[in-house]
């Protein structure tokens, strides 16, 4: 796997890396998989990879969602898929945003006409500057999923436009199996993470701000029309992002603009965020070119804009090598909440033993009330819990989404994962939670010590 230096990225404040370890990869030609587990996945290190990963795929070698002059062919994507639902986050003058569904063709609707509103606003001759849009941005819209609903109605259902490269394939978040709505069994319950394909098409301008990906999860986004600008952060300096560092919970800069404004005004001496100069440090610059691909990795924090109109095809995806790291993130989640529930643990234990004067109930009623509690809110707040990831990795474990030269050895993912069963296993509160968490974990466990032997 050759890499490349390149002058699209700059890292650190004064363009100086930081650790080498860490910087953007950019690829002059796709790895095998070999090559990127050793050199991406097993180092969490970010990397652009080049067009020819994406070749053969139907939307490129079409061209049909660009013109001939390079920029986004919106008619298409109505003509195609104007029915399709979508969220959709609308910037109004005021820079207020409001993120509501609609379908693809309402959204290119406005879209042309917040275009339509910048050309005459450039040329002076704009009357609707206070009312119109100012920007438009498609966001977290599932089109796979919508494409093969369509199929299971229809016998005459489009194809799909890409298909996942060969790197990417040991997916274990989209390993959905026969379904497409983002359930995997019908007895997995409603704690199961939903499908993690999406589409994004936006004006020049619009953004997602800065955040991790869900769950600590991987993402690869591929530019299929347009450029974009990311600002990566990596996962050693998050604590420098936020108000209190020492604090797990705080807030953290909600921004790039924000962030680099606090730095300005340091000179009038505002210390919120007081460590942002050490975060800003090592903060890489990243532009993508079209048609190719970013690969984001675990934890890594992160901002992009597009710097022109915009369409890019984005999964959001896990194995074997970054489980740990979503096994921690649900640990610290689970632990955050049942911090922000210590009045009610007490009120649960206060009343338990009012009951036990009668000798009525069982001491241990109402810790697993608590945990049924916890684990309600977790799922809430962060999408899923306990039952969510353990069926999850059972599911990959009886299923592998690939084949074995594109993922890890059985040995290896054996001894990757089970000391999280084992931990899970060990921790006090395990007992206390619901039969179906505690049989999923241990059936992963079987399924663990079986693997490699």
């Amino acid at each position: 796997m050759a890499s490349v230096t390149h002058t699209d990225v700059t890292n650190g404040i004064d363009g100086v890396p930081r650790n080498t370890a860490e910087e953007t990869l950019w690829l002059d030609q796709g790895p095998d998989y070999a090559e990127f587990f050793e050199q991406c996945l097993l180092p969490n290190r970010p990397c652009i990879l080049p067009p020819t990963l994406i070749s053969d795929w139907d939307v490129i070698k079409s061209a049909a969602w660009q013109r001939s002059d390079g920029s986004v062919n919106w008619q298409h994507l109505i003509d195609q898929y104007g029915d399709h639902i979508s969220p959709v986050v609308v910037t109004s003058r005021q820079n207020q945003d409001t993120r509501i569904d609609m379908t693809v063709r309402e959204a290119i609707t406005l879209i042309l006409k917040a275009k339509q509103i910048q050309d005459q606003t450039s040329e002076g001759r704009s009357q609707e500057q206070s009312t119109g849009p100012s920007v438009v941005y498609i966001k977290d819209w599932h089109l796979v999923r919508q494409l093969r609903q369509k199929r299971g109605t229809t016998t005459n259902g489009q194809a799909e436009p890409y298909t996942v490269p060969h790197t990417f394939a040991d997916d274990w978040m989209n390993n959905l199996g026969d379904s497409d709505g983002g359930q995997a069994d019908d007895d997995d319950s409603t704690d199961v993470p939903d499908d993690f394909r999406f589409v994004y098409a936006g004006m020049a301008g619009t953004k997602t701000l800065l955040h991790r990906d869900v769950y600590t999860s991987y993402s690869w986004s591929t530019n299929v029309v347009g450029r974009k600008i990311w600002h990566l952060f990596p996962p050693r300096v998050i604590r420098h992002l936020r108000r209190f560092p020492q604090v797990e919970t705080s807030e953290l800069v909600p921004d790039i603009d924000t962030l680099q404004q606090i730095l300005k005004a340091r000179k009038n001496g505002d210390r919120s965020y007081p460590e942002l100069e050490l975060a800003w440090s090592h903060v890489q610059r990243v532009v993508q070119p079209p048609h190719t691909t970013i690969f984001v990795p675990s934890n890594w924090y992160h901002q992009v804009e597009n710097l022109t109109d915009c369409i890019s095809i984005n999964r959001n995806w896990c194995n074997s090598v970054n489980i740990p790291n979503l096994y921690s993130a649900i640990k610290t989640e689970v632990r955050h909440v049942e911090d922000s529930l210590e009045d009610v643990r007490q009120m649960l234990r206060e009343a338990a033993d009012s009951r036990r004067l009668d000798e009525i109930s069982n001491s241990s009623d109402w810790q697993r009330e608590f945990a049924a509690l916890v684990q309600d809110l977790a799922i809430k707040d962060a999408g899923w819990a306990w039952l969510g990831f353990w069926n999850m990795i059972e599911r990959n474990l009886r299923s592998p989404p690939t084949q074995p030269h594109l993922r890890p050895s059985e040995k290896w993912v054996r001894d990757r994962l089970l000391p999280l069963v084992l931990d899970f296993q060990a921790q006090s509160g395990t007992t206390h939670l619901a039969t179906d968490i505690v049989e999923a974990a241990t059936r992963c466990q079987v399924l663990l010590e079986q693997l490699g032997t």
